[in-house]
């Protein structure tokens, strides 16, 4: 064998591998949550007559396909918690909701949870102990375009905002940005308030969410 078709060879190999990168991620990696936005959120929503403490953080096993960060935990008044985790799949099929929470069980909920049927998508389970409400939140999206629980929603979410970076198929032949990363964060509220107050706590959440960590 010349130099050159070893050469020709090895350019083909490298060119396979990156499009393997760049289709196919080996190993997903969720984006931690940045502090400084998770302080100046909790000074907003105590600014709006709630009482919120920031607990210590759980972290749960991720796997091959699914990887989160740490659970950050909220306390919020009396009588709710909020739980932040942002998610990265490695498949985008498994952009979910229901997958995602399958990794992650003491946020999982039933499949008998109803969904909301206008936007901002979300579910929603009531029980004896209270209200639970969870849903997904792609960043850099307008309100409420980048809430959502199913993988359609949240994979086209993403794929927009990607595609919106500039001069991204440069950035991406040389190696500058990453292919896209089926990420989002994960947000779950457990509420003991009544229906309706427990409706308009977990909305006006979502909004502050969306405002501090688009």
């Amino acid at each position: 064998m010349n130099l050159r078709s070893f050469y020709g060879i090895l350019a083909v190999i490298s060119t396979l591998a990156a499009i393997q990168s760049m289709i196919f991620p080996r190993w997903p990696q969720a984006s931690q949550i940045s502090t400084q936005k998770l302080n100046q959120f909790q000074k907003n929503v105590s600014s709006n007559s709630h009482t919120v403490n920031l607990l210590p953080p759980l972290d749960e096993h991720s796997d091959y396909n699914m990887s989160h960060t740490s659970i950050t935990r909220f306390k919020m008044d009396s009588n709710s918690d909020l739980t932040l985790t942002n998610v990265q799949a490695r498949d985008r099929k498994d952009l979910e909701v229901s997958h995602i929470t399958e990794s992650i069980k003491s946020l999982h909920l039933k499949q008998s949870a109803s969904r909301s049927k206008q936007p901002p998508f979300y579910l929603s389970e009531t029980t004896s102990s209270g209200t639970t409400f969870q849903t997904c939140f792609v960043p850099s999206t307008p309100w409420p375009f980048g809430i959502a629980v199913n993988q359609d929603q949240l994979t086209l979410a993403v794929d927009q905002v990607k595609s919106a970076e500039k001069n991204l198929a440069v950035k991406r032949f040389l190696g500058l940005s990453p292919s896209r990363r089926y990420q989002c964060m994960l947000i779950t509220l457990k509420t003991t308030l009544p229906t309706q107050e427990a409706n308009q706590l977990w909305l006006t959440m979502l909004r502050q969410i969306h405002n501090n960590f688009n």
